[in-house]
């Protein structure tokens, strides 16, 4: 098999595909990725077993047929020094000549047959399924994806839960210190559920699914979920953990509400972390009916912070990890955040002013 294609478009295909590569494995082909080609399109697929990407693109008339070729490709595709690349592939061995310009290089590459088949999805297997616009996707994972756990003893707050139901899609994320929860619109949507996907999988969603104005189509079946845009596609394991109830941690009652400019408190929080104690990162927060005062003490030195504040209900002081509010702040929209207060010793809510539907729970640091 021989094939022309343009070094730039293979190298930008190869970088969809590559981060789904394990970088060992049991399995030598799987350090590989796989290409095919039906004549008139390329097809790029990479799996770890846990994380699949594949990307479709057009090309013109080829000869037919596949190979895996080493992940090295990726490095290679990326410096060679000509516009067009010819692979020649001796289908006796799947040794694979890459010429491009004055550069050649000759990879030992795999059987395709050997390569482990993409998780198929039936119409007859699906649990789930659902549309959702590629923007508002995007959005929801950002608000929610930051606050997963990356401690693998606590593999249920390794995931994103997924609640679906009706025409809405619910995402709730936690590392048990703070808990993030936001809604996005979907429609088609087959049967009401819950499921609960790697966050480090749908991280790749937010890489490779940048045309917002797009649909991504999503299926559940048995333990996979299956996501597509256009030409590429991205499967993923589901992680078999109960999620807590959500709901139930989530305060009804308040105290106190208070709103202030977001760019202004962040930048506040900012400074005042500079003196916080890394371990920890406290900032005590000393909230009045106008003002809002931030202080950081430790072996540093000491600060002090003012922003402007409206307060509806009692003054309060509470203590918080900065890295916690930063992070969230950092994603917000609106010119406006608003936290609810239900005490010193007790979770606090951070609001974005443009989502009335984001919602990010805290827990005060007790001094």
């Amino acid at each position: 098999m021989r094939l022309f294609i343009p070094r730039s478009l293979l190298a930008e295909q190869l970088q969809i595909v590559a981060k789904a590569v394990p970088s060992k494995s049991n399995l030598s082909m799987l350090e590989g990725i796989l290409f095919t080609c039906d004549g008139n399109s390329m097809t790029l697929s990479a799996t770890n077993l846990e994380l699949g990407i594949s990307s479709t693109f057009a090309i013109e008339q080829q000869e037919v047929g596949k190979v895996i070729l080493p992940s090295k490709i990726v490095d290679i595709m990326r410096k060679l020094p000509g516009e067009t690349v010819q692979l020649t592939i001796n289908p006796e061995n799947y040794l694979t000549e890459v010429v491009s310009g004055q550069s050649e290089f000759q990879l030992y590459g795999f059987n395709p047959e050997e390569y482990p088949s993409s998780p198929q999805i039936s119409a007859q297997t699906v649990e789930f399924s659902f549309n959702v616009k590629v923007a508002d996707f995007r959005r929801a994972l950002r608000q929610t994806l930051f606050c997963v756990s990356n401690d693998e003893r606590k593999p249920a707050f390794n995931g994103l839960l997924f609640s679906l139901q009706e025409e809405r899609l619910t995402l709730s994320a936690s590392d048990t210190f703070r808990l993030a929860t936001t809604n996005c619109r979907v429609n088609k949507a087959v049967n009401a559920g819950k499921f609960l996907v790697p966050a480090k999988n749908l991280q790749e969603v937010l890489r490779i699914f940048t045309e917002e104005e797009e649909t991504i189509h999503v299926l559940v079946s048995q333990n996979q979920i299956l996501l597509s845009c256009r030409n590429k596609r991205i499967t993923s394991r589901l992680l078999e953990e109960n999620f807590p109830d959500v709901e139930r941690v989530i305060p009804q009652e308040f105290t106190g509400r208070v709103s202030f400019d977001c760019l202004k408190f962040m930048q506040a929080v900012e400074r005042s972390s500079l003196l916080s104690e890394a371990a920890s990162n406290v900032v005590r927060f000393f909230i009045s009916k106008d003002c809002l005062v931030m202080r950081t003490s430790s072996k540093y030195g000491k600060t002090q912070e003012k922003v402007s504040a409206e307060l509806e209900g009692e003054d309060m002081e509470i203590s918080l990890n900065s890295r916690f509010i930063l992070e969230m702040l950092k994603i917000s929209e609106g010119e406006k955040c608003m936290i609810e207060l239900t005490g010193p010793n007790k979770p606090c809510i951070f609001r974005d002013s443009l989502h009335d539907d984001y919602l990010y729970l805290v827990l005060p640091i007790k001094i």
